[in-house]
């Protein structure tokens, strides 16, 4: 069955992994602490520094290696597949044992359960592993199968469509199966429950990308660079590192803004948990439908420029809601506008590493979407590390407490600590995407001198 699917319908099906790839992550980004903190009541500051560690440190080692090891093997069903394929049934065992603490009871007697502490560390530790395997792996199909821009852009669309199911799942259903589930089956049944059907959801749509997934016997012949010299190169690429920092940028307000909804939504508008499907929902519509206006946007004035124009957008809609939403009614007008900036972000966003990808190629010789993938994945996951440390920050500077109704006082303190997160993210972002060299008409050079390289070598 892999690879059985071909052209469009190939396309299309390799693109509905990231169904899971969103699913999860949005999972983990929204509800992961919401849950530790509000309902176990864990101590948030046990919370955000397990996040830290298990989405930070924890990635300095998994993400590169991964990436490296991926590069490095030789399998009849490739060097990509093997992982997809094998490691998708443990992603869903653990994804399920994160939602399933060692308690009796919720709430927690005491917030200082060390126990408690240690179950969510190693089990989100050990999930983070099989799961970067396997998304590293997927990943870096992309720009091995798909080489030319408006394939990928295409592509980019499937996927990120498919992105958007796995958020309307994650984001929008996933509320109100936790809210059923809980009244029906107990808080802790509940959510772990929601954590075996969402788990199995993505596990399937990670399956079901290998009917469209190939690998070119050509590049894994070919090989890759010894360790040192792999990581050296990818390290002092200034197209990489620019680029790896763009997108850290991205993931980390995203990442903070699906942590704070929930708070947000509770405290601030006045809201049930259930009302984030209402605030999310313009988000997702307006995505989809603006997609092709970004791809046509992409195509005419590069990746670069069109990144820069929607992001920045995005971040000035973001602080409307932070500083001035008021009500889940203002909150929707909002978040129409963020969907339309923010579709152009999702969609342009993942043709960065690509383009780094092919000026390596011309460089060394050799496709290492493994490790620069890795690597990108291993900055990436930084967001969430630094997520942790916002939201300690948000919550003790603030004066926040679970439970309760905030003081006015804490509200004000709670949107200015969060706005200027999001500004010191677009500032770093914009200062990143100065000093990255790939413009439109650079990714056009490299793109015929690789052309030129493959015919030489007789590659298709």
């Amino acid at each position: 069955m892999i690879g059985r699917l071909k052209g469009r319908a190939g396309k299309i099906a390799y693109g509905t992994g990231n169904l899971g790839q969103a699913l999860i992550y949005h999972m983990i980004g929204t509800f992961l602490i919401y849950f530790y903190i509000n309902e176990v009541r864990l101590d948030p500051a046990l919370v955000g520094v397990g996040f830290s560690v298990a989405y930070g440190v924890w990635n300095a080692i998994n993400d590169p290696i991964a990436g490296y090891i991926s590069d490095r093997t030789r399998t009849r069903w490739g060097r990509r597949i093997p992982y997809v394929l094998f490691g998708t049934p443990l992603v869903v065992i653990f994804f399920t044992l994160i939602w399933l603490p060692p308690v009796k009871d919720i709430p927690q007697s005491s917030q200082h359960d060390i126990g408690l502490f240690l179950h969510f560390l190693i089990t989100v530790g050990v999930f983070e592993l099989i799961y970067t395997f396997v998304t590293v792996g997927w990943n870096s199909l992309f720009p091995e199968m798909f080489q030319d821009l408006k394939d990928r852009l295409e592509v980019s669309i499937y996927r990120q469509v498919t992105a958007m199911i796995g958020l309307i799942i994650g984001f929008v259903i996933a509320p109100q199966i936790i809210y059923h589930f809980t009244r029906e089956f107990g808080a802790i049944n509940g959510w772990a429950l929601t954590g075996l059907l969402l788990g199995c959801i993505a596990g399937g749509s990670f399956t079901m990308s290998l009917l469209g997934s190939r690998e070119k016997r050509e590049f894994s012949v070919a090989g890759t660079l010894p360790m040192v010299s792999a990581f050296r190169t990818t390290l002092t690429n200034r197209s990489f590192i620019t680029a790896a920092l763009c997108i850290l940028m991205i993931s980390w307000s995203w990442s903070l803004l699906a942590a704070i909804s929930p708070f947000f939504v509770e405290y601030f508008l006045g809201g049930t948990i259930a009302d984030i499907t209402f605030i999310s929902a313009p988000i997702l519509l307006m995505a989809i439908i603006f997609y092709p206006f970004w791809r046509k946007i992409g195509i005419k004035y590069g990746t670069k420029k069109t990144l820069i124009a929607s992001y920045t957008i995005a971040t000035a809609v973001v602080l409307m809601f932070v500083l001035v939403a008021d009500s889940v009614l203002e909150a929707i007008a909002v978040m129409i506008f963020y969907g339309i900036a923010n579709s152009g972000v999702n969609l342009v966003r993942e043709i960065l590493i690509p383009d780094v990808i092919d000026e390596d190629e011309v460089k060394t010789g050799f496709r290492r979407e493994g490790v620069y993938l890795g690597m990108a994945a291993f900055i990436d996951r930084f967001a969430l590390g630094l997520t942790g440390i916002s939201t300690i920050t948000i919550f003790s500077w603030s004066g926040f407490a679970p439970g309760t109704a905030q003081p006015p006082l804490v509200i004000l303190h709670m949107r200015i600590l969060t706005a200027t997160i999001f500004i010191i993210a677009l500032a770093c972002f914009l200062t990143a995407m100065k000093f990255y060299p790939l413009s439109a008409e650079k990714v056009n050079e490299v793109r015929s001198i690789l052309e030129k390289l493959r015919r030489e070598r007789g590659i298709a």
